[in-house]
This record gives structure tokens, C-alpha cells and sequence, in this order.
């Protein structure tokens, strides 16, 4: 018999990074083993997921004219696989849309299952748009051995 989930995603609130959530963005990705360079200056890109007043999911970007690197998705352990990524990736991504972005670019060592299933395909990092490479993640935040991955939507 299947587990519910311990916590219900449509309860969680899904609003724009403020200021006041940094530390906690860094505290959650540090703890997920993320890279954390770039943070600061993209965090008004990023979307928080909270339970009451806990953030337990962020997710953010680095946007440039019709293209965005996706980087930084994270979820506190025991609200994972009950669809708050799913919930976070959507949410960033339709705003990137309403702005004119259209193709959308990620590097990961962990979710490539995850963001397959939203559509992404790999590609080699000679495929990557231009306005990306001085990304920190492309200049070596992310290792080498991270699998890069591109949407593009019509």
C-alpha cells in the first residue's frame, strides 16, 4: 500500500524569493550539496516554497533575453516526491514564459530523471546558448561531470 505524503503541496505557498529569505535559500542548498556562487545576485529570479512561515523548496535562474539557466532546485527531505519541485519548476518557468523565455537550460548531477520527465532532453555543453557560458555554474560551480539539459518550448 502506497504512503501518503506527510505533507499536503497545495497547502505550501509558492511566491517570489524575498531578501529576508537568503540565508535560508543558502542553508537549503548548502545542505543539498549544491553550489551556491551566483545566489545573491540571481535571487530575485528564485521562487520559494513555504509551509507556514518554514521555506522547505526554492528554485531559481539566471534570465537573459529569450533564455534562462534553471539551477538551484532544492527540497527539505520530508517534503519530497509529494510534488513540490514539480510545483516549483512550473511556477518559475511560467513566469520566465510570461517575460518571452523561451528555452530553458539546467545542469545536474542528480535530477536528470526529474526534469526528463518535464520534458528536457540532454545535450552536449557545445549546444549551450551563449549568454549562459559565464553563468558560475558553467564556469565551474557545476562539475564537468554534470549532465546538461535544454527545453525549448513554441
Amino acid at each position: 500500500m502506497l504512503q501518503e505524503p506527510q505533507h499536503r503541496v497545495e497547502d505550501l505557498q509558492i511566491a517570489l524569493a524575498k531578501e529576508a529569505d537568503l540565508d535560508s535559500v543558502i542553508d537549503l542548498l548548502r545542505r543539498n550539496e549544491l553550489p551556491v556562487q551566483g545566489v545573491p545576485e540571481h535571487l530575485k529570479t528564485f521562487v520559494v516554497a513555504k509551509d507556514g512561515g518554514k521555506l522547505v523548496g526554492c528554485g531559481g535562474s539566471e534570465a537573459h533575453p529569450h533564455v534562462a539557466l534553471l539551477r538551484s532546485f532544492a527540497v527539505e527531505a520530508e517534503y519530497r516526491n509529494a510534488g513540490v519541485g514539480r510545483r516549483l519548476v512550473r511556477e518559475l518557468m511560467d513566469r520566465l514564459s510570461a517575460h518571452g523565455i523561451r528555452e530553458f537550460y539546467l545542469l545536474t548531477l542528480t535530477a536528470e530523471t526529474f526534469f526528463r520527465k518535464r520534458g528536457f532532453k540532454t545535450i552536449d555543453r557545445d549546444e549551450v546558448h551563449p549568454q549562459l557560458l559565464s553563468s558560475e555554474e558553467f564556469k565551474g560551480a557545476c562539475p564537468s561531470t554534470a549532465v546538461c539539459m535544454r527545453l525549448l518550448m513554441s
